[in-house]
C-alpha cells in the first residue's frame, strides 16, 4: 500500500542563518543526481562547509568530507561512477567569483563504516564568467556539461579542459533538466526568464563530445504569460509538471505543449516543493504536511504531518522506474526546520512506498479540501439548489399552455416559468421533467396550433431526452421549411428514423447539414443496418452526397471529421454498387482516391524522415495511457445559435 515513513535524520546541518531560511535551503544544499531506489550513497554540496558523502545503511554516516570555505556558496554538484573511480564535479561561488572543480577519487574498497576525511586526490579547477546553474557529469561519455546563467552550455573533459560551448540565446536562465530516452540517448532542456512575463524552453540532443556538433538544439519555443518566480517545476517521464498556486499544469516535450490542468483544492498556503517519485506520482509538501500523489487519477494516496518540525522542503528524490515492479519502495531527500526562536536544519531521509501504480490504491482517495467531513447520504437538491421547485402540476400548466395556444410570445411566458427552465436546451437540471404524458401532450399542442412560427419550447423539447417518439415519425419533412429547427433536430431530436435521415442524406444539398446527417446516422446506427436500409431504398441518388465528401472545400469540422465521412461512403457504396454510379462520378471518385493515396504516401514518407532523427523516440516517451475517443458528445443547440 502507499505510504510514507516518518522521516530519519541523515546529519545537523552548520548552524548557518540562510541554511534556516526555507527560500534559500534549495539553492544552497545541492544534491548530486545520483539517487536511486536501491542507492546506499547520497554525495551533497553543502554551501559554507563541505562537499560530502554519506552512507544510508545500515545506519546513516559520513564517509567522505571534502571541505571549502564558509564563504564559497556550492551552486551545483554532481557525482559519476566509473568502473575503478569516482567523478566528483561541483560549482562553488564567492562574492561574484565562479568557478568549477573536478575531483577524481578510486572508489574506496574499505567498509562503509569506515570514513575517509584526510584522503586528498588530483583535482582540477577552473574560473567561469558566470554563475552555474548546473553541471552533469556523464560518465558514458567522459564528458562534464555546464549551463551558466548566461545561457552558455559547456562542454568539459575530466581535466576541465573545453571541449565545446553553445550559446542557447537566452540569459537568465533558470532551470535546467537532463534526461535519458529508452535508446540512451541523453538530452538537456533549459527554461530562462524573458522579460514580460515570458519564458524561453530549448531542448538539446547532446551527442559525443567529439562530435562536430555534441549539442544540437531541437525545439525552441517562447512561453507566453509564464512565470518562473514561484512555481516548482520536475520532469518526469516525456511530461513537465509545473505547480503554481493550487494548481498544476501538465506540459509534454519535444515542443512543451500544455496538456491539461490539475487542480490541488486541499493545498492550503504556505511554504511548498514539489518533486516526482514514479511514474504520474509526486511529492509534495506544503510547511511541515506531506502529500504522495497520483496525478493520473487525482489522488492523495498517502498524507503525513511532522507535528516536530515547521517546515519540510523536498531536495531530490529517487524515482522509482515507470514500469513497477514487486518492490515499490524508494526514497527521498529533504531538509527539515524546527520551531524556535534560533531554528536549527537538518538533512533527513524518508522512506516511500509508491504501491502499485493501478486505479486500486487512488479508490476513495480524490483530491477534497482540508477539514471536509464527508456526507454519507445527501439530498439530491439542497437549500441552495438552483431548481427551486421539481414537482409540478402538469394538469394546470398543460391547460394553460391550451389556453395559450397560436400565441407564441405567450405560449413561452407559460412553458418555461412555469417549469423552472433556465436555458433554451435541455440541461441536467431540468432533469425532473419526466412526465412523458405531459411532454407528449406539449408537443401535440405545438404541432397541432403553430405552423408559419412555432414558439422557442419546440427546440427546448427537441434538445429533450423524453421528446415523444410518436412525434419524431416524419418530423424532418415537416420542419424542412424551419431551417434551424429542421438542424436542431438533426442534431439533437432522438429516435429519428434511419429511413427519414437517409432519405434527407441523399437529397440534401447544404454541406453543413449533410455532415450533421451523416454525423448523427453513424452514431445512432451500426453498420448492417445502415447497408440494409440503403439496400430497402428502391430509388435513391447518391451521386450528392459522393460529392459532398469529395468536396476539398477547407472546414474544420470537414476535416475533424474526414475518417468518419469516408466510413458512411464506404458503407454506401457497398450498399449501391459502383456498377450504379455514373461514368462521370466514377471517373471523379478514382481520381479523388488517387489524390488521397499520395497524400498518404507523403506521410509515410514524413514519419520516416522524423523516425530518423530520433524525435519520434522523445515525443511519444511515456504518452499517457487515456484514450480520447474521436467521436465527441453532439451538443445542444438553441434556436439564436444555430448559423446556417
Amino acid at each position: 500500500m502507499p505510504s510514507i515513513s516518518q522521516p530519519f535524520r541523515l546529519t545537523a546541518l552548520p548552524k548557518i542563518a540562510s541554511l534556516n531560511n526555507y527560500a534559500s535551503q534549495a539553492n544552497l544544499l545541492q544534491v548530486a543526481d545520483t539517487l536511486t531506489p536501491s542507492t546506499n550513497y547520497i554525495n551533497v554540496g553543502i554551501s559554507g562547509s563541505a562537499i560530502s558523502q554519506y552512507v544510508i545503511n545500515p545506519t546513516p554516516k559520513l564517509v567522505y568530507n571534502l571541505p571549502i570555505s564558509s564563504t564559497n556558496v556550492v551552486n551545483a554538484c554532481d557525482v559519476a561512477q566509473l568502473e575503478d573511480d569516482e567523478v566528483w564535479c561541483y560549482a562553488l561561488q564567492a562574492n561574484k567569483t565562479f568557478s568549477i572543480h573536478c575531483l577524481q577519487k578510486p572508489v574506496s574498497s574499505a567498509p562503509a563504516s569506515d570514513s575517509h576525511f584526510g584522503e586528498t586526490y588530483a583535482s582540477n579547477k577552473i574560473a567561469v564568467s558566470d554563475q552555474p546553474v548546473s553541471v552533469k557529469v556523464i560518465g558514458a561519455k567522459k564528458t562534464i556539461v555546464t549551463v551558466l546563467r548566461s545561457g552558455l552550455v559547456q562542454f568539459y573533459d575530466y581535466s576541465l579542459k573545453l571541449q565545446y560551448s553553445f550559446d542557447s540565446s537566452y540569459k537568465n536562465v533558470q532551470f535546467v533538466q537532463h534526461f535519458t530516452n529508452e535508446s540512451k540517448q541523453d538530452f538537456v532542456f533549459i527554461l530562462s526568464d524573458i522579460q514580460g512575463k515570458k519564458v524561453s524552453f530549448k531542448l538539446l540532443e547532446l551527442a559525443q563530445p567529439d562530435a562536430a556538433v555534441p549539442a544540437k538544439e531541437l525545439s525552441s519555443v517562447i512561453l507566453e504569460d509564464f512565470q518562473l518566480k514561484n512555481s516548482e517545476i520536475f520532469y518526469q517521464f516525456g511530461k513537465i509538471y509545473r505547480l503554481h498556486g493550487k494548481s498544476i499544469d501538465v506540459y509534454t516535450l519535444p515542443y512543451f505543449q500544455h496538456s491539461h490542468t490539475i487542480s490541488l483544492p486541499f493545498l492550503s498556503k504556505g511554504e511548498t516543493s514539489f518533486k516526482p517519485i514514479s511514474q504520474n506520482r509526486a511529492l509534495l509538501t506544503c510547511d511541515n504536511q506531506l502529500y504522495l500523489l497520483d496525478l493520473l487519477h487525482n489522488a492523495i494516496l498517502s498524507h503525513r504531518e511532522l507535528t516536530h518540525v515547521k517546515t519540510f522542503q523536498l531536495l531530490t528524490t529517487a524515482v522509482v522506474p515507470g514500469n513497477f515492479s514487486a518492490n515499490n519502495k524508494t526514497i527521498a531527500i529533504g531538509v527539515s526546520t524546527k520551531h524556535g526562536a534560533n531554528p536549527t536544519s537538518s538533512l533527513d531521509i524518508v522512506n516511500i512506498d509508491v504501491g502499485t501504480g493501478t486505479l486500486k490504491d487512488s479508490m476513495g482517495k480524490g483530491f477534497s479540501p482540508q477539514n471536509t467531513k464527508s456526507k454519507h447520504l445527501q439530498p439530491l437538491l439542497d437549500e441552495n439548489s438552483d431548481v427551486e421547485n421539481y414537482e409540478y402540476d402538469y394538469d394546470q400548466i398543460l391547460e394553460q399552455l391550451r389556453k395559450a395556444a397560436g400565441n407564441v410570445d405567450k405560449f413561452d411566458s407559460i412553458f418555461f416559468p412555469k417549469l423552472g427552465i433556465k436555458q433554451d436546451y435541455y440541461t441536467e437540471s431540468d432533469r425532473f421533467i419526466n412526465d412523458q404524458n405531459f411532454l407528449r401532450n406539449v408537443a401535440s399542442t405545438i404541432f397541432e396550433n403553430f405552423n408559419s412560427q412555432y414558439p422557442k419550447a419546440l427546440p427546448y423539447l427537441l434538445t429533450h431526452p423524453l421528446f415523444p417518439k410518436s412525434h419524431t415519425q416524419d418530423i424532418l419533412q415537416r420542419l424542412k421549411d424551419h431551417p434551424r429547427l429542421f438542424k436542431q433536430a438533426i442534431v439533437t431530436c432522438p429516435n429519428l428514423s434511419l429511413d427519414e435521415l437517409l432519405q434527407e442524406l441523399f437529397t440534401v444539398l447544404n454541406d453543413e447539414l449533410c455532415l450533421d446527417l451523416s454525423l448523427r446516422i453513424l452514431q445512432d446506427f451500426n453498420k448492417d443496418i445502415i447497408k440494409e436500409t440503403i439496400k430497402t431504398k428502391s430509388k435513391i441518388d447518391v451521386n450528392n452526397f459522393i460529392s459532398f465528401v469529395m468536396n476539398d472545400n477547407i472546414d474544420e469540422d470537414r476535416i475533424k471529421n474526414k475518417p468518419r465521412l469516408f466510413q458512411l461512403l464506404n458503407l454506401v457504396l457497398d450498399s449501391v454498387g459502383l456498377f450504379s454510379l455514373g461514368d462521370e462520378t466514377l471517373a471523379k471518385l478514382s481520381d479523388y482516391i488517387e489524390q488521397q493515396l499520395k497524400v498518404v504516401k507523403q506521410n509515410v514518407e514524413l514519419f520516416n524522415l522524423l523516425e530518423d532523427k530520433n524525435i519520434k523516440n522523445i515525443s511519444n516517451q511515456n504518452q499517457t495511457d487515456v484514450s480520447a475517443s474521436n467521436e465527441g458528445i453532439i451538443a445542444a443547440y438553441s434556436i439564436e445559435q444555430l448559423e446556417l
